[in-house]
C-alpha cells in the first residue's frame, strides 16, 4: 500500500496539472484569418492545432479526475491489469499511470 505522505504529494501534483490545464482552457486564443489566401490557410492551421491541443487537454483532464478518484478511493497506485503497486517512479514520472508495465 502506497504510503499517505506519498499519496498526499500525488494528490497536490494532480490538482495542481488539472489547474494549470484548466487556466490554459480559460485563455482566449486570437486568430486572424483575414487577409490574403496563405493568411487564411496558416490562421486555419493554428486554429487547427488549437482544436488538437484542446482535446487533448480534455483527455488529460479526464485522466487526472480518474487518479482524483482512485485516490479518494484508496485505489490509487494499485496496477488495473494485475492489483499489483505500481512503482512510485512510475507515478512520479506520470501520475495518470493505471498499470504497473
Amino acid at each position: 500500500m502506497l504510503k499517505n505522505v506519498f499519496l498526499e504529494k500525488m494528490k497536490e501534483i494532480l490538482l495542481q496539472q488539472k489547474q494549470d490545464l484548466l487556466n490554459k482552457s480559460k485563455e482566449k486564443l486570437v486568430i486572424d484569418t483575414d487577409g490574403d489566401e496563405i493568411d487564411e490557410i496558416q490562421g486555419n492551421q493554428l486554429i487547427e492545432l488549437n482544436n488538437q491541443f484542446n482535446t487533448r487537454n480534455s483527455s488529460r483532464l479526464l485522466q487526472i479526475e480518474y487518479a482524483l478518484t482512485k485516490i479518494n478511493n484508496s485505489t490509487y497506485g494499485l496496477c488495473q491489469d494485475c492489483d499489483e503497486e505500481i512503482p512510485e517512479k512510475r507515478l512520479i514520472f506520470n501520475p495518470c499511470y493505471l498499470t504497473c508495465v
